[in-house]
């Protein structure tokens, strides 16, 4: 293999135009990023939860405090409940489309700069690979249709590292600079150290490869220092002026205990995994990408290995996307609190590598790994293909979905559907059309995306509110007084409290939370101004449950166990057992007064 070869396939790129076929791409993915948004029920406890502080931003007129159930809500930074506040705003409504709108457009601009990246290093073609990839990723595809903060994450981390990359190449431009720094801010507020963190180890990882410590100082960090503070300090500082030992709770509590795995309340244990099933984890949200895993390892070391491998500017291109992707596995790897989705911030800067392979896949040089590549798309293509045969009967044992039949049906159809996508990869990798295997895959993947928003319809009976709270809060009408039994996860009961609206006033209503339960199970946040005003105990329920006005019980959604973890109902009163038409593995008690408006329910 000549040198010479190498550098004529990796030119200057960025003068390369979009044209109308990048117009109408990104006219269909922003469609199908949007199409049934607002069909499914807000997801507990995450969704639910950034949906009601958003709600309560808005209602309340507070953009500093965020507020859940009517109380200051202390777990998060601020800037996606900024997001969501502003899109009720905007559109004038508080709903799940709403809601989810800002972070599927954050997943589409995400998308968009992988399409600029690309464009830069390899031209047009890697570009519109590279955003069509991203999207049809599974990781990408699940987290763009549901409240996470993580996908915001991965968006300024992959935003930061691209400015990096402008700023090392034009190290005289200090517009690079000073946008690299603005990201990482934007990221501390979205998600607090990790984000300054890990775009740190990226700038520091880049100038131990290159061997190069005065690029440090090159950096501008005392321009970054300031840029930082300006944009994060004002906020953080109103946020402990108003709630006096904010700071040490959200540095202490939310990320040195929790890196420790001594946080209070331990929640998440639902999704803490351990190394071997993190490292698979990311696997999955790659996939099916994943599958080009070797020769992804083999481009970037083609690159790394020569100094005529291309530009120099395309050579720290690669070195930083490699770096970009790597950082999250280095990161969370050693912290024992990691959870399954921790790895996300990758996927970008992984697939925008993934299209590069596929831009120059067609050369001759790349045929065997072409070949291996067309394998494994077709051993998987048979696999995934064939798993409408045996994939439900095992799913059915997960008793979240056993409890939602509709999405296991929906699972036979989905899988064929990719198994035609992947063996339509597979043979057209084979033939040496690379560009057609992307097509072909992402084309028949998007299909399957738009079946499966029929998945999260069904799945909504098991992690939302929206079907228990719609078939009773007519009946019992405004003055129903709500009280959640609570959960393992803080925030478990906001989506309750969504969907029972506003009152007469235009305020979020609330919904009372008991604070007695197991103590390893529904352990209530201990906040640093003390006790939420919601929490009651049982003595309070009992009260409660004799009064001459409604009163509904909502069981805890997670229960695992209704033999060894039996609720503690009121025992001041007649408790009457509500049936609620699918409604996952809630039960609803109801005292007598709200009894006699539910009695006739069928």
């Amino acid at each position: 293999m000549g040198h010479s070869e190498i550098t004529r396939d990796n030119p200057d790129h960025s003068s390369e135009k979009a044209t109308w076929l990048d117009a109408l791409i990104f006219a269909a993915m922003l469609i199908l990023m949007l199409a049934g948004l607002g069909r499914y029920g807000l997801y507990e406890p995450h969704e639910a939860h950034f949906a009601g502080v958003g709600r309560e931003m808005v209602t309340r007129g507070d953009w500093v405090t965020p507020h859940l159930n009517g109380a200051p809500y202390l777990n998060k930074p601020p800037l996606l409940y900024w997001f969501i506040a502003l899109s009720y705003t905007v559109l004038g409504t508080i709903n799940e489309f709403a809601a989810r709108l800002p972070l599927a457009l954050i997943g589409f601009a995400g998308c968009v700069i992988s399409w600029q990246w690309a464009r830069e290093l390899s031209g047009i073609k890697a570009a519109r690979m590279a955003a069509v990839m991203l999207m049809a990723s599974a990781g990408w595809y699940l987290f763009s249709h549901q409240l996470m903060i993580e996908l915001l994450l991965c968006v300024l981390y992959l935003a930061s590292s691209y400015l990096l990359w402008k700023a090392i190449g034009e190290p005289d431009r200090r517009k690079h600079w000073a946008a690299f720094y603005v990201m990482v801010a934007l990221n501390v507020l979205a998600k607090g150290p990790v984000g300054l963190a890990m775009s740190a180890c990226v700038l520091m990882g880049f100038a131990a490869c290159r061997r190069d410590g005065s690029l440090l100082r090159k950096s501008r960090p005392l321009m970054g220092a300031m840029i930082i503070l300006v944009l994060t300090a004002p906020w953080l500082t109103l946020m402990e002026l108003r709630n006096p030992g904010y700071l040490r709770y959200a540095l202490i509590s939310e990320n040195v205990n929790r890196a420790l795995d001594r946080r209070w309340p331990p929640d998440y244990d639902v999704v803490k995994v351990g190394v071997i099933p993190f490292l698979l984890a990311g696997l999955v949200w790659l996939a099916p990408w994943s599958l080009l895993a070797p020769q992804v390892v083999a481009y970037v070391r083609e690159f790394g290995r020569t100094t005529s491998s291309g530009t120099a500017k395309n050579r720290d291109g690669i070195a930083i996307l490699a770096l970009t992707a790597l950082v999250p596995l280095l990161f969370f790897i050693p912290i024992k609190a990691r959870l399954v989705y921790y790895q996300l911030p990758l996927l970008a800067p992984a697939i925008i590598l993934v299209a590069l392979w596929f831009a120059a896949a067609h050369q001759e040089r790349y045929r065997r790994g072409r070949l291996g590549a067309a394998m494994a798309f077709v051993v998987a293509g048979l696999a995934i293909g064939t798993g409408g045969f045996w994939v439900p009967g095992v799913i059915e044992t997960i008793r979240d979905l056993k409890a939602a039949p509709g999405t296991v049906a929906v699972v036979d159809n989905i899988a064929f559907i990719l198994g035609v996508a992947m063996l339509a990869g597979g043979a057209l990798l084979y033939k040496g059309r690379p560009g057609w295997a992307v097509l072909a895959t992402v084309s028949i993947f998007f299909l399957a995306s738009l079946h499966n928003l029929e998945g999260f319809l069904a799945f909504d009976a098991v992690r939302s509110s929206r079907r228990v709270v719609g078939n009773l809060r007519d009946k019992v009408g405004p003055e129903c007084i709500w009280i959640s039994e609570g959960s393992k996860e803080v925030g478990a009961s906001a989506g309750i409290g969504f969907y029972l609206g506003v009152d007469a006033k235009g305020r979020a209503r609330h919904v009372y939370v008991m604070k007695d339960g197991d103590i390893n199970h529904r352990a209530p946040p201990k906040f640093p101004y003390g006790e939420p005003h919601y929490l009651i105990d049982q003595t309070q329920l009992n009260e409660f449950w004799v009064l001459d006005k409604p009163v509904l019980f909502v069981t805890d959604f997670q229960r695992k166990s209704w033999e060894s973890d039996r609720p503690r109902l009121p025992t001041s009163a007649a408790t009457h057992s509500v049936e609620i038409p699918v409604s996952g593995h809630r039960r609803v008690y109801a005292n007598e007064a709200a009894w006699k408006l539910l009695k006739d329910m069928k």
